[in-house]
């Protein structure tokens, strides 16, 4: 869920909360417009504009319209996919954060699941 985006030119800056999503989330994410975040595993991109990523809970996301000068690909890479979902398991891309080879995606995946979709916590959470 948004709270404020701002956009300069072609750089997209992100600020406010988002819902955050895994594979099984996105399949009733938000509807196109909406900006949500996806963490995952890079494994794949085609070089021009489009990339998958396997989600925290394991299931492949396409992420299309990739912009080449804000998504550094390193294979395995664990990042943070900040978007707007299309359907068919795809998210339309806006910006890419690196979270470093120690983020655990075990541990963020139960977040998601237990916590962040859980209604006890939705005062807190987006649910």
């Amino acid at each position: 869920k948004i709270l404020y985006r701002t956009i300069h030119n072609t750089h997209i800056t992100m600020d406010g909360a988002f819902e955050r999503l895994n594979y099984a989330t996105l399949q009733t994410a938000p509807a196109e417009g909406q900006v949500i975040s996806l963490v995952g595993k890079a494994i794949n991109f085609d070089g021009v504009d489009t990339a998958t990523i396997e989600a925290a809970d394991g299931g492949q996301v396409q992420v299309v319209q990739v912009d080449v000068t804000t998504f550094n690909y390193a294979p395995n890479m664990i990042c943070e996919i900040m978007g707007s979902p299309l359907g068919n398991n795809q998210v339309q891309y806006f910006l890419c954060r690196d979270l470093g080879e120690d983020f655990d995606l075990e541990n963020y995946n139960k977040l998601i699941q237990n916590v962040m979709k859980n209604p006890k916590y939705a005062d807190i959470f987006y649910s």
